[in-house]
């Protein structure tokens, strides 16, 4: 593996907001399993993150919330950008999980229909 400087890390990972926010809003996809049952839609802001002192990515949820369309248990999740097509995917945790997604408030995990998602910590290990 490849060391590189903060600032080159930042570079990078502004282009990956740039790309998420070609065709409109991005969001992000909660699934069942990678390639399972799409369980929500997260919504983000537009533009969709900001780099962080440490050049890594903080992705910004809209204002307004979004509502679970299916009960389950989601471990997969995709950064779409706005015309709805996969830029990154990775695990979904809860707040004490490793995961780059992870989800406030959920001790089971399990989210249900007609509630909101909240991501707990909307930042990606970039």
């Amino acid at each position: 593996m490849i060391a590189i400087s903060t600032a080159h890390r930042a570079a990078r990972n502004q282009a990956s907001i740039d790309l998420a926010n070609v065709g409109g809003a991005s969001t992000i996809k909660l699934y069942s399993e990678q390639g399972g049952a799409l369980l929500a839609v997260r919504t983000l802001a537009q533009p969709c993150g900001t780099i962080t002192a440490e050049g890594r990515i903080q992705l910004m949820p809209a204002a307004t919330n979004d509502l679970v369309g299916a009960t389950g248990t989601p471990t997969w999740a995709e950064w779409c950008n706005g015309a709805g097509v996969a830029i990154a995917g990775g695990a979904v945790t809860d707040e004490a999980g490793a995961g780059p997604f992870k989800l406030a408030g959920t001790g089971t995990m399990i989210i249900y229909e007609g509630g909101v998602v909240t991501l707990a910590s909307p930042s990606l290990l970039g």
